[in-house]
């Protein structure tokens, strides 16, 4: 999916609105995150950034597959892990050989191993949300490794997801408590344009569970030959791919 030129033009400050009203038409299938990833970076040289994930969550993932670090280099042609977590990373190497991973700040020095290659995308997989600033953290990636990364990769929860909403109808917020923000499409393409990145194409992805309601429509739709058609509420996760150079 890609923003018209209408929604581009308030998202670079050329025009203004109290309540702009934005209408995604996005009724394509909406894949699993990790399957998207991989798919789209298959063949692809890869740095993956905040890598490691939180490590009580780590083993469950890798029994179902759904580590992302592990399946970006199963998949990639070359993939460099960053992250700043050293007792998390001591627990991968010693527990899954994994020896791919850099402890570094990708906003500090510039990194060697980065630098002198050429690589096709950094990805960010459910990272921006963890980040004090995210548009301070994103700038410093584009000013530092612009010449040496083609695109980036930002995967964030979307807050428009009927699951949230419902709970928001109950007067409760759910979340992972490490989180600072929440981000909706707009505003993740806000923070990349202020951050001097190019929005280039957005996804969406891991389908939210169907109400009763929701499995009897698709049941009837798939008998017709049919198939299933989900808008972005449908979907716990925005997967945004910008230009940095």
């Amino acid at each position: 999916m890609k923003l018209d030129q209408q929604t581009l033009a308030y998202l670079r400050g050329e025009k203004f609105s109290n309540a702009l009203p934005i209408r995604y038409s996005y009724y394509e299938p909406i894949p699993d995150r990790v399957k998207l990833i991989t798919e789209l970076t298959q063949g692809k040289k890869v740095i993956h950034l905040g890598c490691l994930d939180h490590l009580p969550l780590i083993e469950q993932k890798v029994k179902a597959g759904k580590w992302l670090h592990q399946e970006l280099t199963r998949h990639t042609q070359k993939c460099l892990g960053i992250d700043i977590e050293k007792d998390t990373l001591a627990f991968v190497q010693e527990k899954y050989g994994i020896n791919n991973i850099l402890l570094h700040d990708i906003t500090g020095e510039p990194i060697q191993e980065v630098i002198s290659e050429k690589w096709d995308y950094a990805v960010l997989g459910e990272l921006l949300e963890h980040i004090d600033n995210p548009v301070h953290y994103l700038s410093e990636i584009r000013k530092k490794y612009s010449s040496s990364i083609a695109k980036i990769m930002i995967t964030v929860p979307n807050l428009m997801n009927l699951r949230l909403l419902g709970f928001a109808a109950q007067s409760m917020e759910v979340i992972n408590s490490d989180h600072r923000y929440w981000f909706t499409p707009y505003t993740l393409a806000k923070v990349m344009h202020h951050a001097g990145i190019e929005l280039d194409e957005m996804y969406f992805s891991n389908r939210i569970k169907l109400s009763v309601p929701g499995l009897i429509r698709k049941k009837i739709i798939t008998a017709f030959g049919g198939k299933p058609k989900y808008g972005f509420q449908y979907s716990s996760s925005i997967v945004a791919i910008g230009k940095l150079n």
